[in-house]
């Protein structure tokens, strides 16, 4: 119980002020008529008075009629569903069950199917019970009801999906539900093979206090899975023949001895290579193909495993885009200094890159892939066309080391002069974040940049806009970059000819030189597959888009001023199209699970809500769940009771009071001696 203004509660001091009155008061002697007491002996009286209570009944009479008015006007509140009412509300069970990819293992769903109907089915007469499915987004199938065939017949349908594992948006709508329904006792149950991926995210989530939450796991006791996690795919040349080369990488997680299976490679929908291969115990195996001829355009490729218990991963697809050159538009240097940059950026294919040179003011345009500019400042009128996408690359050399201060507010950096390591036998790249994705090539190879040596270069500090990538042992930036808009802009105080260093002459110069354009002009940011959950920007090319799922049903998504967007529920190609379904797709999607769900580890039950939350207005689950007007007013109406007997005693006191029910305070008289005059 609580109170709504519980500073009347102060007025209870005011109970003093009756015994106090009480106290005070004294009888006066009623005078009594008598002759003359002349004949009557004079003796000495010694008294003694002390002050009592005279009227203990009238008393408390008053005193609870006070206390009553006190509690009227602070306005008490019953919360506990005892008190208000005789509250009898049933028990409320929320059922989460899990629908993820990895529910698909062998057995799986089907024990997930009967523990939930045995809940139901035990679940009592007025009991309410409702149903949630889950993956990486959540699904009320059936809201509370005391309707046992309506609960079950919410699991009809269910069936796992190609989707992650998120237990947090479950939670989420189960605590929703709770609220907008009252409830006598309330449990939650999760039934899951409860992947420890599916955790993520639980941390923060605050759940009814008083709930209880229990998980049923129903995952295998033993398990194992392989799964093809990812592909390498790049086109070679071989003569005038383009060719595809193929490189398939197995994850095998559990299992104790090597295991055979074999690898077959789609393109287009044809099978073009299959290959067997030994799975050794849980780590990674890689197969690789022959290279094979590669279609024209864009190629869907897709690499099946042959199946095991979990057959759902066993299929990874990726989309290679077209093998469209990048044009390089170079501004500045000439000759010797960009003579090993020009050669490393001729070779190579799929994509290959086009260097063109331009003098004076450059106007880049939509077809402009990358603006490289040696040792010179760019032009301020490029600003627009990176903010919509463009790529641009600044060499700092020894013409624009001669300045001090800014260079251009297009640039993160500001010039503080040349830095001179010839007596020092060069300085060397440091804090390489290999993890960027200019550094894609060196990931497996950290230490390569770690051998170029460094003699002359100019001496930078990056400002609050920019992100260092790498930095010299000295700690001055050598890559910078800066994102403006879609776009990003590079600058390199890391020397690019052999003027400064001996970098052009070590082998990591061709990766990193090429890497830096299909960084600046976007390419590398076209992954080869997205994953299911996520959302698909259709591109602006598409007018009208008509999108085919890979279970052929098609999707026209609304467009705004945004653009177009899909969601991508399902694993496999999607298909653009302009208008309608027909001849070559105008963009191609592949689609996978998260790999995660290929990891099947579960987590002890005891350590399902690490991390939730129960809070003090989460309590209105277990009694303060949104509630009638009626319902309110009934929990806030006892002052009305409390005001009307107040009101009762007082009329009580006032009888009492005016009859003169009162008693009399004694006398103490103290034995005296009686002496004669």
């Amino acid at each position: 119980m609580g109170f709504l203004v519980p500073a009347f509660l102060a007025g209870l001091a005011a109970l003093a002020i009756p015994l106090l009155l009480h106290l005070r008061h004294r009888d006066r002697d009623k005078p009594q008529p008598f002759p003359s007491l002349m004949f009557l002996e004079q003796l000495t009286i010694r008294t003694e008075q002390r002050q009592r209570v005279s009227d203990w009944p009238l008393l408390l009479l008053r005193l609870l009629a006070l206390a009553l008015l006190v509690l009227a006007f602070s306005r008490p509140l019953f919360r506990s569903r005892g008190v208000a009412a005789g509250d009898s509300r049933s028990k409320a069970v929320v059922l989460l069950i899990d629908r993820s990819l990895s529910m698909g293992y062998e057995g799986t769903w089907a024990r997930a199917l009967d523990s939930a109907r045995a809940i139901i089915g035990r679940s009592g007469n007025g009991d309410r019970v409702a149903v949630v499915a889950y993956d990486d987004v959540a699904e009320t199938r059936q809201r509370l009801t005391t309707d046992k065939a309506a609960a079950s017949g919410a699991l009809a349908g269910l069936s796992p999906q190609p989707r992650g594992t998120r237990l947090a948006p479950a939670l989420r709508v189960a605590r929703q539900l709770l609220l907008d329904a009252p409830f006598a006792a309330a449990e939650i149950v999760v039934i899951s093979d409860l992947q420890r991926a599916g955790a993520v995210g639980v941390a923060g989530v605050e759940l009814p206090a008083g709930v209880a939450v229990r998980g049923l796991a129903v995952g295998p006791e033993q398990w194992e899975n392989s799964t093809v996690h990812a592909v390498d795919v790049r086109r070679v040349l071989s003569g005038e023949r383009t060719l595809l080369a193929v490189k398939a990488r197995i994850q095998r997680h559990g299992g104790t001895a090597p295991q055979q299976r074999s690898v077959r490679l789609v393109l287009n929908g044809r099978e073009a290579a299959s290959q067997a291969v030994t799975l050794s115990n849980s780590g990674e195996s890689v197969v690789t193909f022959d290279p094979v001829p590669a279609p024209e355009g864009a190629v869907a490729v897709q690499l099946a495993l042959s199946p095991d218990a979990l057959a759902a991963d066993d299929t990874l697809v990726a989309v290679v885009p077209r093998d469209n050159d990048v044009p390089v538009t170079l501004i500045g240097g000439g000759g010797t200094p960009t003579l090993f940059l020009e050669r490393a950026l001729s070779i190579g294919r799929a994509p290959s890159i086009r260097v063109e040179r331009e003098s004076g003011r450059v106007r880049p345009s939509a077809r402009t892939g990358v603006l490289l500019y040696w040792d010179v400042v760019p032009n301020e009128n490029i600003a627009s066309w990176l903010e919509a996408g463009g790529g641009a690359v600044v060499v700092v050399g020894p013409q624009l080391g001669a300045r001090r201060g800014s260079l251009s507010p297009l640039l993160p950096v500001t010039v503080a002069g040349a830095a001179d390591r010839l007596s020092d036998r060069g300085g060397t790249l440091r804090d390489v974040r290999t993890e960027h994705p200019l550094f894609a090539p060196f990931r497996e190879v950290p230490d390569a940049l770690g051998a170029v040596r460094l003699f002359r270069y100019t001496r930078l500090d990056a400002t609050t806009e920019g992100d260092v990538l790498a930095r010299f042992d000295d700690g001055l930036p050598a890559v910078v970059e800066r994102r403006i808009g879609d776009g990003r802009v590079l600058v390199l105080a890391l020397p690019l000819d052999n003027s400064g260093g001996d970098f052009p002459l070590q082998p990591a110069f061709l990766p990193f030189v090429r890497q830096l354009v299909m960084h600046a002009s976007g390419r590398d940011a076209m992954p080869l597959w997205r994953t299911t959950g996520e959302r698909w920007a259709v591109p602006g090319t598409l007018t009208t888009p008509v999108v085919e799922a890979p279970d052929g049903s098609l999707i026209r998504p609304m467009v705004d001023s945004l653009g177009a967007a899909v969601l991508l529920t399902d694993a496999g190609v999607y298909r653009g199209y302009s208008e309608r379904v027909g001849g070559e797709a105008g963009a191609l999607l592949a689609v996978n699970v998260p790999t995660s769900e290929s990891v099947l580890t579960p987590m002890d039950t005891t350590e399902l809500l690490l991390g939730v939350r129960t809070g003090m207005d989460s309590a209105r689950a277990t009694g303060d769940a949104p509630l009638s007007d009626e319902d309110l007013e009934r929990r806030q109406s006892p002052w009305r009771l409390l005001l009307v007997v107040a009101l009762v005693l007082l009329a009580a006191e006032t009888l009492v009071a005016t009859r003169g029910r009162r008693g009399t305070a004694r006398r103490v008289v103290s034995p005296s001696r009686t002496t004669t005059p």
